[in-house]
């Protein structure tokens, strides 16, 4: 009897906060076992739920309002960013299970323990080939095919754009995603990020999970919640006093559980973090022309203002951790609220 769910009315509504809303009017009286979302919005979610149950307690969380409440099914961005505040939301006993889907087929889901990978899926329909992502030009796609290997080719530890070939029509075609082995007996692989969202204006080779991993590192050693980040290059600019360039992070921290770090504090751990864990940026900030970088803590609210200025602020949009341009960058530096350098 719930199989359209929650109405068409609800499904077809443009306003998302109106959306949510529906939902939690629709859903919070019902026996609910299991959410599925995208890690950041189902903190928004859970945030808003439990804000209409009138607690002001930060204890509360959804387990109190749905007891049933089992599993979280993620996927579509990785979770670690909110992993902390969706524990706290959810409840101490909601297990997480995570999913890769795509729009043009289902890749891989979680079968193990998380840190283990996500078993592709390999033996449903999709052909999978691989592209070294050192040899991936995104721009060119006619020159993918002869450096594109067939799964029982990959190695453990290197990256790859993946390209599929689908019953649907595609052939070869790039979903856009960077995945790294761990096992190739049976296949498993880590999402890493989206090949065009990687860091390499000043040659270091910093990609996506290489920024998301660094920061939750400095946010779980000082209890620190992250709502959102980006990261861009800054380059050489006379008033910084600097000839060379540098990467910026726009920070927005969750207030109220600890002292709030400073800009300078967080930009000498996440240099030294990205330096621990990233050979080539460890080797670009020695000697060829990377200077430390700059953290941008802004205040709460801006990464949500910048999205809804951007018409993107529902579902269906993730918020670009890095980019190689200062697209978002100027965008957020344009509603910020304090001086700039």
């Amino acid at each position: 009897k719930h199989f359209y769910e929650p109405g068409a009315s609800v499904s077809e509504s443009t306003d998302w906060k109106s959306k949510i809303n529906a939902v939690i009017v629709r859903t919070k009286p019902l026996n609910i076992t299991l959410l599925a979302g995208i890690p950041s919005w189902l903190v928004c979610f859970a945030d808003i739920l439990r804000n209409t149950s009138g607690t002001t307690d930060v204890s509360s969380h959804l387990q109190q309002i749905w007891p049933n409440l089992d599993c979280v099914v993620h996927g579509g961005a990785p979770l670690a960013p909110f992993a902390e505040e969706l524990r706290r939301l959810l409840g101490p006993n909601v297990n997480f299970h995570e999913v890769y889907p795509a729009s043009e087929a289902f890749i891989a889901a979680q079968d193990i323990e998380a840190r283990g990978g996500l078993r592709l899926m390999a033996a449903a329909g999709v052909f999978y080939e691989f592209v070294p992502i050192d040899e991936f030009d995104e721009a060119r796609p006619a020159n993918v095919g002869n450096k594109a290997i067939p799964l029982e080719d990959v190695r453990v530890g290197v990256d790859y754009a993946l390209l599929i070939t689908t019953p649907g029509g595609l052939c070869r075609y790039s979903l856009g995603d960077v995945v790294r082995f761990v096992s190739t007996e049976p296949p498993r692989v880590q999402w890493m990020g989206r090949a065009a969202q990687q860091m390499t204006a000043f040659g270091e080779r910093v990609i996506e999970k290489d920024v998301a991993d660094a920061l939750v590192t400095l946010c779980q050693r000082n209890s620190w919640t992250i709502v959102n980040f980006h990261v861009a290059p800054l380059s050489a600019n006379p008033y910084l006093g600097s000839g060379r360039g540098r990467h910026e992070w726009w920070v927005e921290l969750r207030p109220g559980t600890v002292i709030t770090p400073t800009g300078p504090q967080m930009a000498v751990e996440l240099d030294l973090e990205l330096r621990r864990t990233n050979p080539s940026y460890d080797l670009r900030r020695t000697a060829h022309g990377l200077e430390a970088p700059v953290v941008r803590l802004v205040m709460p609210g801006l990464f949500e203002t910048w999205m809804h200025r951007q018409g993107t602020w529902d579902g269906q949009y993730k918020v670009s951790r890095c980019r190689n341009d200062r697209v978002v960058a100027d965008q957020l530096a344009a509603i910020a609220q304090f001086a700039k350098d």
